[in-house]
C-alpha cells in the first residue's frame, strides 16, 4: 500500500509540474477567437510578452492602462530599470513600478505637467502610437520637421501634439485598418490595438551602417550594414528622411553618413535616420526650424548670399511694423527697408537686425550674422543645437 501511495504521489506530482509549466497547451484565450487581432495576441502571449487573465480571458476590446502598456513595451524590449527608482511619486510601491521606471530611462513615457504618471489611467491612441515610434528613437523631441506633411487624418493636424509620430506610425504602416478615416487621438486604445500594433512593430525590418556611396543628386545609396553584405537601396520620395535630426530629401545624405532604415510592412523604405558631419543644408534647415517656417531654407539661403531682395517683398509688412516699434519715423523704417542692403549703414543694420530678431523669435546676435552672411559666426551661435548644447539654450528662450 505505501508503494502504491508513493507511485499515486509521484504521478500528481508529475501531473502538476506539467499543467503549471506548459499553459500554452491549455489554449489561448477563449474570446480572442476569431477576433481580428487574434494572431498578433496569439503571438505575444506565445512570446511571453502579453497575458491574459486569470478566467482564461484576454479582453481585446477592453482599454490598457499605462501601467499595462508600461509592462507590455518593457517585457518586449528587454528594458530594465537601474539606479533610482522614486521617479513618479505615484508609482512607489506600485506593482509595475520597475517596469514604468525603466521606459521612462529610456524617454519612451513620460508624467504629467503635475508629476504624476497616474498608472491606472487608460492609454489613448495618440499616447500609445507616440511610445511605439519612440521605441524606434524616432518621433523625438530633438527631431525638427522643416519639410511639408500631408496630414493622413483630416482630423489630426499638425498643431496637434502628436501628429508627427502618429504620422510616422502611418508611413511604417503599424496602425490598425480600422483607424480610418479619422485618427481619434483621444479615442481609448484597445488591448487588442496594442497587441496589433507591438507585433507589426516587432516585425519591423531594420538596417543600420554607413553610407559607403552615394551619387549626387541621387536617392540611390550603397550602404554596409553593421552585419552582413553590401546593400543598395532606392530611397522612395515619400520616405521621411532626417540627417542630423533635421527633416530632408535622401539626395542630401553623404558618403559615410551613419545611417539607419526603418522599412515598413510591405518592406519599403518607410524612415531614414543618418548622422554625419554639419553640412550648410543642416545649419539652414535648424535656422529654418528655429523661426518656425517664417523663413524658409530658399529664403535663409538667399540672406546668405546677400540676395535680400529675394525675401524682402515676403517680411517688409512685418518688419516695417517691427521698426516702429523701436521708436523710428516712418520714413526712417522704410528708407531702411527700399535702400540696397549693400548700403545700409550701421544703425540701419542694427533696427534692421533687432526687428528680425523680434520678428523671428531669435536672439539679436544671430540675426545679425545671418544679415551679414557670416556663416562662421552663424555656426558659432548654432552649433550647440547641432552638437547638442548651444542652440539648445536659443530653443530654450520661448521658441519650442
Amino acid at each position: 500500500m505505501n508503494s502504491f501511495r508513493k507511485q499515486l504521489f509521484s504521478y500528481l506530482l508529475l501531473l502538476s509540474a506539467v499543467l503549471l509549466v506548459s499553459p500554452v497547451a491549455q489554449g489561448m484565450p477563449s474570446d480572442v477567437k476569431g477576433h481580428w487581432a487574434q494572431g498578433s495576441v496569439n503571438n505575444l502571449i506565445e512570446q511571453g510578452i502579453l497575458n491574459g487573465y486569470p478566467d482564461g480571458t484576454f479582453r481585446p476590446d477592453q482599454s490598457i492602462t499605462r501601467a499595462e502598456l508600461a509592462k507590455t513595451l518593457a517585457v518586449a524590449y528587454g528594458f530594465k530599470a537601474s539606479g533610482r527608482q522614486d521617479r513618479f511619486p505615484d508609482t512607489q510601491g506600485h506593482w509595475a513600478q520597475d517596469y514604468i521606471t525603466a521606459l521612462a530611462q529610456q524617454e519612451i513615457i513620460t508624467g504629467y505637467p503635475d508629476g504624476y504618471f497616474k498608472p491606472e489611467a487608460p492609454v489613448t491612441r495618440a499616447e500609445i502610437v507616440t511610445m511605439l515610434t519612440r521605441l524606434l528613437k524616432v518621433g523625438t523631441e530633438e527631431e525638427q520637421y522643416i519639410m511639408e506633411f500631408v496630414p493622413s487624418f483630416p482630423d489630426l493636424e499638425e498643431e496637434h501634439w502628436a501628429f508627427y509620430p502618429v504620422e510616422l506610425a502611418a508611413r511604417l504602416k503599424i496602425l490598425p485598418g480600422y483607424f480610418q478615416p479619422d485618427f481619434h487621438p483621444d479615442r481609448l486604445a484597445s488591448r487588442a490595438d496594442t497587441a496589433w500594433m507591438l507585433d507589426q512593430l516587432l516585425n519591423l525590418q531594420t538596417v543600420r551602417g554607413k553610407i559607403t556611396e552615394h551619387p549626387s543628386g541621387s536617392n540611390l545609396l550603397t550602404i554596409q550594414p553593421e552585419e552582413g553584405e553590401l546593400q543598395i537601396v532606392l530611397v522612395p520620395q515619400e520616405t521621411v528622411v532626417f540627417r542630423n535630426n533635421i527633416t530632408t530629401t535622401a539626395d542630401q545624405l553623404t558618403k559615410d553618413d551613419k545611417i539607419t532604415i526603418f522599412y515598413n510592412r510591405n518592406q519599403e523604405p518607410a524612415i531614414v535616420k543618418a548622422y554625419g558631419e554639419v553640412t550648410k543644408n543642416d545649419l539652414l534647415g535648424r535656422l529654418s526650424s528655429m523661426v518656425k517656417g517664417r523663413l524658409t531654407t530658399e529664403q535663409i539661403a538667399s540672406i546668405l548670399a546677400g540676395d535680400w531682395e529675394q525675401v524682402k517683398d515676403g517680411l517688409v509688412g512685418e518688419l516695417y511694423n517691427q521698426l516702429l516699434k523701436y521708436g523710428l519715423t516712418p520714413e526712417e523704417a522704410e528708407s531702411i527697408l527700399i535702400q540696397d542692403w549693400a548700403y545700409l549703414d550701421t544703425i540701419g543694420r542694427d533696427r534692421l537686425a533687432g526687428a528680425l530678431s523680434d520678428y523671428l523669435g531669435i536672439t539679436r546676435d544671430l540675426s545679425r550674422a545671418i544679415l551679414d552672411r557670416d556663416l562662421e559666426r552663424i555656426k558659432e551661435y548654432a552649433k550647440i543645437e547641432l552638437t547638442a548644447l548651444a542652440l539648445g539654450q536659443l530653443l530654450g528662450q520661448g521658441l519650442m
